[in-house]
């Protein structure tokens, strides 16, 4: 029976010296998914996929594709393929003798190659370049007939090793679209590896947030960002406004918080840490969560005061710095695009409000749970 799970790692360790550069990963990926593992530099992302490519071996741990055991098995045997940020394709070979490169190799008859080729060039939207040089290509050409040259292959999975990197910011922008459409088009298993949130956000179906070697949360764009599991993540996808605090009391499941510098928020916990006074914290608001007015609202749940520091204009997406009356910290606020808020201006006084619901509170990083609460995580 052919399985659903196109690759599967089971408590995946790799070190080197007395670093843990991947530390105890496991994940499964369905077949046909586009699956992007996010992260910051250093967080190990692409040592988990040379490991999958079989360029590194694990120190422990498991790897399956369609079932099969790839431990010990050389990069050049596994049905996997692997795109590379810098392509590296041939510049003395055509197009299509680049597209057709490990056909050859194969041993593979000139017609069915030629055919392959064909095929290849129509499915990513390229099917009159064959017969020109490398060199006649534009950047987005180029990233699509890399791809080609490994999907005409055939892989089970498909490995692009942050491919988008050495785009301008443009392109990169029309490539996101073209790259999840083309994974559709070939309903191939991509795993994608990137430090752009905006990138893994955008294409994939599942991403994986990585940091220090562990995955932190793994699941669709819209809970990553709506759903945090920690605050990691919760700072590291999509743009978030921080405060740091301790616990002062709670009412059901609205936790009341107050910063050292006297401030008071509430937030609901989400995340079931038995949240109790005295418990340090962090929170987390996104700047579209924040709602802007220029009188202070009727008792809403959290509120600031404070004055335009600085417009960050970006039509639609516009935001607005704003210093804070009491700290003088600033925030990041989403500018609404309205006739009132049209004219805002550096120094204007604005009233800053969102709701208890809008916000994400976690136990503060480094801070242990009890025992108790520990075992019940575990289970």
């Amino acid at each position: 029976m052919t399985s659903d799970i196109d690759l599967s790692c089971t408590d995946l360790n790799k070190n080197f010296g007395s670093y843990q550069a991947v530390d105890n990963v496991s994940f499964q990926i369905p077949r046909g998914s586009f699956f992007s593992i996010l992260g910051p530099s250093g967080c190990g992302k692409t040592t988990l996929l040379r490991m999958i490519a079989g360029f590194l071996e694990p120190e422990s741990g498991g790897i399956t594709i369609k079932g099969d055991s790839m431990l010990g098995i050389p990069p050049n045997k596994r049905p996997v393929n692997m795109v590379f940020q810098h392509l590296a394709l041939f510049p003395m070979m055509s197009v299509a003798d680049n597209i057709g490169y490990g056909l050859r190799r194969r041993k593979m008859k000139a017609s069915e190659i030629k055919k392959k080729v064909a095929d290849a060039l129509e499915r990513v939207g390229l099917p009159d370049v064959g017969d020109r040089a490398i060199s006649q290509l534009s950047g987005g050409q180029k990233q699509r007939i890399a791809i080609a040259r490994c999907l005409v292959l055939e892989p089970d999975v498909l490995l692009l090793d942050e491919p988008l990197g050495a785009l301008d910011l443009k392109l990169r922008e029309h490539m996101k679209v073209e790259l999840k459409k083309l994974q559709q088009a070939f309903g191939t298993t991509f795993i994608y590896i990137t430090h752009d949130q905006s990138e893994a956000m955008v294409m994939s179906d599942q991403v994986a947030v990585m940091n220090n070697g562990r995955f932190e949360q793994v699941g669709t764009p819209q809970e990553l960002y709506y759903q945090p599991d920690t605050p990691f993540v919760a700072g590291f996808v999509g743009e978030s406004n921080h405060f740091s605090g301790q616990v002062v009391g709670r009412n059901g499941d609205v936790v009341e918080v107050k910063t050292a510098s006297g401030q008071v928020f509430h937030s609901i916990e989400r995340i079931d840490t038995n949240l109790a006074a005295g418990d340090e914290v962090e929170l987390f608001v996104r700047p579209e969560m924040i709602h802007l007015s220029f009188e202070p609202e009727n008792k809403p749940e959290n509120a600031l005061e404070g004055e335009v520091a600085n417009i960050l204009f970006d039509g639609g997406n516009s935001r607005l710095l704003i210093r804070e009356a009491t700290t003088g910290a600033e925030l990041q606020v989403v500018q609404p695009q309205t006739t009132q808020f049209r004219d805002v201006k550096a120094g204007d006084r604005l009233y800053l409000s969102w709701a208890a619901s809008q916000s994400h509170i976690f136990r503060a990083r480094g801070q242990s749970q009890t025992p108790a609460l520990m075992q019940t995580v575990e289970e």
